[in-house]
């Protein structure tokens, strides 16, 4: 007997094909005019969009570089002079040199940075135990107000081609023997699926280490030198313990930006040193130590967009100490000599309808966060993608645009420039966002 398809049944397979349509038009740009024939969109001049955030105040950006108004203006002369670095570290996908620059853009334009160098400068990123092995690229951009007092540099990390070879393994299905089979829609996904599922998996597997090694060689640079002491170029060098080691980690602020798959990659690259800053040779080496010990007095900010930490925790080994955070951070800690950094305010933003990210709760992070990083936890909940009505079947949003549109959100660069919670949030985030902070000694 052939069975029929209920009502119901055909509601949501019209839906799920509407879904498609739309997860296809952020991917691809296929047919945009699909998106605004299907979906009853609300007023241009009303955003409704969700931004809620939560936990610790965090201070953004802004804050390091109103510390340099003090001093003079920016002098080649001056090598210790502070600056500000923000790395940012991408996600799942093939990413060229120049991914980041409109989130740069966004952030430079929500701190006042209308002044920037007229060329960039690259760093290629080498391995000292082999030479050979891919670890992609460091792009710098500096940035500065009309005194030239405030000095940022911008390191934009691309490591995607480290899993090239993942997706070369894959590479045939793109050629017209395979593709001549499929409908229009569905090799328009496989060519999104063949993208980015290598990159998870090979992070998973045997690329990971390269890429923690990629981010640990950004941090290396970051910490180790100003912008005036970098060629335009620089290639064939690693950066290894030396008397310039670690040189800056007392003077510059630094601010993580991670995307995506970043986030685990940075927490992963940053919890393994963790676990080796005691190791004999470390302890031996006055370079290194330099740095650890320079660390154990910063406060780092990490933020994680379309964080997907709960996600990617999958097969992952606990870390050696857990839930001890009052142990070891904190003036009176009685091993807080043994930290790692004084903070690490992990700020960790998700659209919930982007279905690869995941908030933090701070009992996830009690549970699986090195406590040596001494973990401070806000969470920020924002639509990054509209949410519209589809034609009387519910409401939508673009998955991929919750996933990937964060990098021109004006509400993003307040968040990141200025903060939350400390009383000097950006005009955009007070009109459009809402602030919940917690608060330990109410659970006494």
């Amino acid at each position: 007997m052939t069975a029929f398809a209920s009502p119901t049944d055909l509601c949501r397979r019209r839906a799920w094909v509407f879904c498609l349509l739309l997860f296809l038009a952020g991917c691809e740009s296929f047919a945009k005019g699909v998106t605004s024939a299907v979906l009853e969109s609300r007023g241009a001049d009303e955003d409704l969009r969700l931004c809620s955030a939560e936990g610790a105040p965090f201070p953004g950006i802004l804050p390091y570089l109103e510390k340099l108004d003090a001093l003079p203006p920016i002098d080649p002369a001056n090598p210790g002079r502070p600056q500000v670095k923000v790395l940012y570290v991408h996600g799942i996908g093939t990413h060229e040199p120049g991914h980041g620059v409109q989130l740069m853009r966004n952030l430079a334009t929500s701190l006042s940075l209308d002044i920037q160098a007229p060329r960039h400068k690259r760093i290629e990123l080498k391995s000292r135990v082999d030479p050979a092995a891919e670890l992609g690229e460091v792009n710098l951009y500096r940035f500065t107000d009309d005194s030239r007092k405030r000095d940022l540099v911008f390191y934009e990390l691309t490591w995607s081609a480290i899993n090239q070879d993942a997706k070369d393994a894959v590479a045939f299905d793109d050629s017209e023997v395979y593709r001549s089979r499929r409908a229009s829609i569905n090799q328009a996904i496989r060519t999104f699926v063949n993208d980015v599922t290598p990159d998870p998996i090979a992070f998973a597997g045997n690329t990971g280490g390269q890429i923690q090694l990629s981010i640990g060689q950004a941090m290396c640079w970051m910490w180790r030198g100003t912008w005036s002491d970098l060629p335009e170029e620089t290639a064939g060098e690693t950066c290894d313990p030396d008397e310039a080691f670690g040189s800056r980690a007392t003077i510059d602020d630094v601010a993580i930006i991670t995307h995506s798959l970043g986030s685990r990659a940075t927490m992963d690259a940053l919890q393994s040193v963790v676990r080796r800053v005691d190791d004999a040779a470390v302890v031996a080496d006055p370079d290194v130590r330099r740095l650890t010990d320079a660390l154990k007095e910063r406060k780092i900010q990490l933020f994680m967009l379309s964080n997907q930490l709960p996600l990617l925790e999958a097969g992952q080994d606990h870390q050696e100490v857990t839930g001890a955070t009052q142990t070891y951070c904190g003036p009176d800690a009685p091993k807080r000599a043994q930290r790692f950094v004084k903070s690490l305010q992990m700020v960790a933003f998700s659209d919930p309808n982007d279905v690869m990210s995941y908030p933090i709760p701070a009992e996830w992070v009690d549970r699986y966060v090195d406590s040596r990083l001494c973990p401070v936890v806000s969470n920020v909940t924002i639509n990054i993608a509209d949410v519209n009505s589809l034609l009387g079947f519910g409401e939508l949003a673009d998955p991929l645009t919750a996933h990937t549109g964060y990098g021109a959100d004006e509400r993003v660069g307040g968040l990141l420039a200025q903060g939350i919670g400390k009383g000097t949030a950006a005009s955009i985030v007070q009109e459009r966002c809402t602030w919940f902070e917690t608060d330990d000694s109410l659970m006494e």
